[in-house]
């Protein structure tokens, strides 16, 4: 219920980002046009796509992001079961405790990339397979297959996880290989109808991960920074602002601390206690690391780069469970003591992400503005750089009213002059920007600035009206 309101609070923000190129393809078009889109503009599968057109269908920008909310919040007691089905109980309560609270699955709890969808689906994949495992009934590996099948159609991240998960597997249980390799087989026959398109996306990819490879090229700190962005922080706020240098400090000290006690033991009650990693508890830290480690060595390619804290998506329900293992193999009182502190640092990235200031950018007052400050001849400037193509032009699809879209350049304050026309402008609120769309030099005299307002977010958006000064 919690996981489920903080969503809530949170799912009616203005689009952002990749959500608008998703927003523009499912938006007034069939879904035969939808699939073909994906196919020939997209990295992704098109599950997600399908799943936004058709919530989409009953309008609203927002209400494409539906299946991602209901798969977020569905993931929380996953994420339990995940616990109870590998290191036991209390792991899992702690590890969907952490889930439903963190500032990164909130986010991509309410945006309708993947993202979510992906991580219900491979959680339930080895939830359903570990039951499969233990009760050998058709069913299960049904639900597997199922499973398997939904997340390696929702992104193609997926892989990293189901095939060390298939490998593990068959490795640890030879008595059920034929089931495996018949659940396993089905899962490979029911995407083979996307491999021609899989392999078009492929084909594009290469761009994007080409100027990924220069913002993000492969290092020990921009590891650091997208693991702990995806375990502890906010996709597009720095760790160092959410949830902060001393949470995090505190944080990974409680692991450390609860590390060092599993690694070296306690004597209780006459006995030595060494909690061991059981086989299953082997399997989360393999789907824990193989993701992180699969993108660092493909991203070590020339010119090529994945890493960033959404493809490790996947790999985080895994690892909560170890952290939830790990703080809570001590005596009852101290495993509450360090489980509670635990989940209050990382509630403190939650409150912060209440900050307006840690919230998406607020695309819908902007239109408001727009709309209220522009007439139909009005030349209307927007840029939402470093964004191109729909998450630059993030406003328009709040506007209620026609309005004259303009790019902007040096004709732009002398045409407006001789016709005597305002000038509206949107753009995120940084100083470089303000001062390029400021008017030129030689208008200053002939405009003034007759409205403005900034709208907060982790990229503010500000916009104003210059009106022409009679002459």
């Amino acid at each position: 219920m919690v996981g489920l309101a903080l969503r809530l609070v949170w799912l009616d923000d203005s689009l952002f980002g990749d959500e608008l190129f998703l927003y523009v393809i499912v938006d007034e078009h069939s879904l035969g046009e939808v699939l073909s889109t994906v196919r020939d503009t997209e990295k992704t599968p098109p599950l997600g796509f399908v799943l936004a057109w058709l919530t989409g269908q009953a309008g609203g920008p927002e209400l494409t992001r539906l299946p991602s909310f209901a798969a977020s919040v569905a993931t929380v007691p996953l994420v339990y079961l995940l616990g109870v089905r590998t290191l036991g109980r209390a792991a899992g309560v702690v590890a969907a405790a952490w889930f439903a609270l963190s500032p990164y699955e909130i986010f991509y709890g309410t945006e309708s990339r993947s993202y979510a969808l992906v991580t219900a689906f491979v959680v339930l994949s080895t939830v359903s397979l570990l039951a499969a495992l233990d009760r050998q009934r058709s069913r299960w590996w049904a639900l597997y297959a199922l499973a398997a099948t939904g997340a390696i159609y929702s992104h193609y991240i997926a892989a990293l996880i189901l095939l060390p998960q298939a490998a593990w597997a068959l490795w640890t249980h030879r008595d059920s290989v034929r089931e495996q390799l018949l659940a396993n087989g089905a899962v490979v026959l029911a995407f083979m109808p996307w491999f021609p398109s899989f392999l078009i996306q492929a084909r594009h990819s290469a761009d994007e991960a080409k100027r990924l490879a220069e913002i993000t090229p492969v290092s020990l700190s921009n590891v650091g920074e997208a693991v702990g962005k995806a375990l502890f922080g906010h996709p597009f706020v720095a760790l160092r602002d959410l949830p902060g240098r001393l949470a995090i400090a505190l944080l990974a000290a409680l692991l450390v601390l609860a590390l060092i006690a599993v690694a070296v033991g306690e004597r209780r009650a006459g006995h030595r206690f060494k909690p061991k990693l059981s086989t299953r508890g082997a399997l989360l830290v393999l789907l824990a690391v193989a993701p992180p480690l699969g993108i660092v060595l493909y991203s070590l390619r020339p010119d090529t780069s994945f890493l960033l804290a959404r493809n490790l998506s996947g790999a985080v329900p895994y690892a909560l469970v170890l952290f939830g293992w790990l703080l809570t193999t001590q005596r009852p009182r101290v495993s509450a003591a360090l489980s509670v502190a635990a989940i209050a640092l990382v509630g403190v990235g939650t409150v912060e992400l209440l900050d307006s200031d840690n919230g998406r950018p607020n695309a819908e007052a902007a239109a408001r503005f727009i709309d209220a400050n522009a007439g139909p001849d009005t030349p209307v400037i927007e840029t939402q750089l470093p964004f191109s193509g729909p998450p630059g032009r993030a406003t328009r699809i709040y506007l209620e009213h026609r309005h004259r879209f303009v790019a902007y350049g040096a004709s732009l304050w002398p045409r407006a002059a001789e016709a005597g026309s305002p000038v509206v402008m949107s753009y995120p609120s940084l100083p470089a920007l303000d001062r390029l769309l400021r008017p030129r030099k030689r208008y200053v005299s002939r405009y003034r600035l007759v409205a403005e307002h900034t709208y907060p977010g982790f990229r503010a958006i500000t916009v104003r009206k210059y009106a022409p000064r009679p002459r």
